[in-house]
């Protein structure tokens, strides 16, 4: 039987190994010869790219979307949606989940790959319905995973269940890369005896098993395999598509696929991946036998990597890698794959940063325990869950079904900025996030490749053209800049640095530039050369690891600190009656305040919420250590703050 094959290059090839950082400028100029190549389908949208796109690209994901489209006229264009969550990492009201795929059908999505992470299936059939109404190819996706509440008529039912709602495809989603080459066999046999559908195989090589399971799959019947070309396969990736394509040539399962046309796809995109060595980890390369423990999967892991890099806390890697099996445990075992990997992939970084189990529980953890997400696989810790939420019911039924309908609303708000329906659909998905683009949209801030982030010793040049002007942005806190490299404009972070010098964090590294400290917060002067290996750029003393504390330990102190949002700040507020030293409020890891819940003189009791912080992608919500009033706020919403300073104090009462 001729076996199909879905190349993942556009998506989860990048997703896994880049975190989702190639631009759609990179992916143009190839997408003809794609298309020749006769894939089953091409994945190129959905998953993280949305969010991406946004987030760090500057990017319309829809655009990419269309431009795609536009191209790609003989092969399925196919996207990744995680039931009720869309792309995004909450449940969404049906009203913007329908529009949603409308919106994806009509500008290009033929097959929609649904799935839910804990294999609910009341957060999918909303999706499925909506996608089967407007003439999708649905393929419903069991996430697979291991552990002891999951077992291979588990997984049956479930796909029974997916059948019952009118599903094309049953997807086997292997996230981690955990089937076995006897697992794979099985269930695939299974299926298609019992269930009679079509079977989709998606797997990664991060326990290296995957293309043997994939064989395997084979010989059980399976019709279709997820692949990427090899620059962007292996190690958290999937497998080649060179290799299993030559593999399976001159078997009864010969894809039959023209390898002329792949090699020259690989060689194109071996060109493109040499542009992202400042992203790519080893680490994400690598078979990882600790996959069977962990069981994070590809691009949790990179994202993962790129969140710990941004807290400077890359050799804790193997601490989380422990306390993401622990947290895992504690929520009832969830396959990991969005949003319940960012979930506990967070939860894990946040108990290893600040050094006690659960002293921060993100709003998304708590949402979890509530049953928001559906129910969990197995019992959870209930001695965590009653530290989360404490004596709350978790909600029975359907978790969309308490959901106000938002489209309306966020029409609304994208007026402003000329917004479309789409634009509407994105801002519903990721406010903070659409609106920040929107802004640069209109400032006429275009799409920017990752690479052109990239240290200038990766270019191979000797130095950054002459930075003419670095300045603060109109209307932000002195923290954020925006830094004219020749002709082109690039969001930069600046944060104190030494006596005389300020940081800069720019291209994925941070530079220490000299400086008058009495002109930081109007204009940075000496930033002519930020080469690494200029003098001006001094190795960063790393902070001393927390050591990890059980739950139940008394929270760490925490103690002023001094820097861009200390009492000197420009948006420090402070009331002359309440006035003085308090207790310094710090954020537990650098991210953006969304949300401040008091204001300057409020009386507040212990675990009250003071503020939420978005760090990692998910939302923290930070309670009063103590009972107080608030005597200082030095920071204001939507500000970048880092663990250095206070952004409040609270004098004791």
């Amino acid at each position: 039987m001729k076996v199909k094959i879905t190349e993942t290059v556009l998506r989860d090839g990048h997703q896994s190994l880049i975190a989702t950082r190639m631009s759609t400028g990179e992916m143009i100029p190839i997408l003809e010869t794609l298309d020749q190549v006769g894939y089953f389908s091409l994945e190129m949208w959905g998953g993280a790219t949305f969010d991406v796109c946004l987030r760090f690209l500057n990017e319309d994901p829809w655009e990419r979307l269309r431009q795609i489209r536009k191209i790609v006229k003989n092969t399925k264009l196919q996207m990744l949606l995680r039931g009720q969550n869309l792309v995004g990492y909450r449940h969404y009201p049906d009203d913007v989940v329908n529009r949603f795929i409308e919106k994806a059908k009509e500008n290009g999505i033929d097959i929609f790959r649904i799935f839910d992470a804990v294999n609910d299936i009341r957060n999918m059939t909303a999706a499925i319905k909506a996608a089967k109404r407007v003439g999708g190819i649905v393929e419903g996706a069991i996430s697979y995973t291991v552990s002891p509440v999951h077992t291979i008529e588990k997984f049956i039912k479930f796909a029974m269940e997916l059948k019952d709602q009118g599903v094309d495809i049953i997807c086997i989603k292997d996230m981690a890369g955990l089937i076995s080459p006897a697992a794979a066999f099985d269930l695939v046999n299974h299926l298609k005896k019992e269930v009679k559908l079509p079977v989709h195989l998606h797997s990664h090589c991060s326990s290296g098993m995957a293309p043997i399971s994939y064989l395997t799959a084979c010989e059980a019947g399976v019709d279709i395999l997820d692949t990427t070309v090899s620059p962007f396969a292996w190690g958290t990736s999937q497998p080649p598509t060179e290799t299993i394509v030559g593999a399976l040539k001159d078997t009864p399962y010969d894809t039959g696929l023209d390898m002329e046309k792949i090699l020259e796809v690989s060689e194109y995109f071996q060109k493109i991946k040499q542009g992202y060595k400042h992203i790519l980890d080893p680490i994400a390369e690598r078979v990882d036998p600790k996959i069977m423990l962990h069981q994070i999967p590809g691009g949790m892991l990179s994202n993962l990597l790129s969140q710990l890099k941004a807290q400077n806390a890359t050799d804790r890697y193997e601490e989380v890698l422990k306390e993401t099996a622990e947290v895992r445990k504690d929520l009832g075992y969830p396959p990991l794959v969005t949003p319940t990997s960012q979930i506990v992939g967070t939860q894990a970084v946040v108990n290893v940063i600040t050094g006690v189990r659960y002293k921060v529980i993100p709003k998304e953890v708590k949402d979890y325990f509530k049953g928001l997400y559906g129910q969990p696989p197995g019992p959870v810790n209930e001695e965590i869950k009653m530290k989360a939420i404490g004596n709350a019911e978790p909600i029975k039924g359907r978790a969309a079904d308490g959901l106000a309908p938002e489209l309306n609303a966020a029409l609304e708000a994208v007026k402003p900025y000329n917004g479309t329906e789409e634009d509407a659909l994105s801002y519903a998905l990721f406010p903070q996030v659409a609106i920040d683009f929107f802004k640069k949209r209109s400032q006429g801030i275009g799409p920017t490749p990752a690479s052109e982030f990239l240290p200038p010793s990766a270019k191979g040049e000797e130095k950054i053209k002459e930075a003419s002007d670095v300045k603060m942005k109109q209307g932000k806190e002195p923290r954020d800049y925006v830094i004219n490299l020749g002709n082109k404009r690039f969001d930069v972070t600046v944060s104190r640095g030494g006596e005389n010098s300020v940081y800069v964090d720019f291209g994925g590294k941070r530079y220490e530039v000299n400086l008058d400290v009495a002109t930081a917060t109007q204009n940075i002067q000496g930033a002519k050369d930020l080469r690494p290996e200029t003098p001006a750029v001094k190795p960063q003393t790393p902070e001393p690891k927390p050591e990890i504390k059980k739950a139940e330990d008394k929270p760490v102190k925490l103690t002023p600190g001094a820097g861009p949002h200390s009492a000197e700040g420009p948006y420090n507020r402070v009331s002359p009656e309440q006035s003085g030293a308090g207790q310094g409020i710090n954020v537990p890891m650098p991210g953006k305040i969304v949300d401040i819940r008091v204001k300057v003189g409020d009386r507040v009791k212990r675990g009250n919420i003071l503020f939420i912080l978005e760090a990692m992608k998910m939302q923290n919500e930070i309670d009063s250590p103590i009972d107080g009033v608030v005597s200082e706020i030095t920071i204001q919403v939507g500000a970048n703050a880092d663990t250095a300073a206070p952004v409040m104090r609270i004098n004791p009462a």
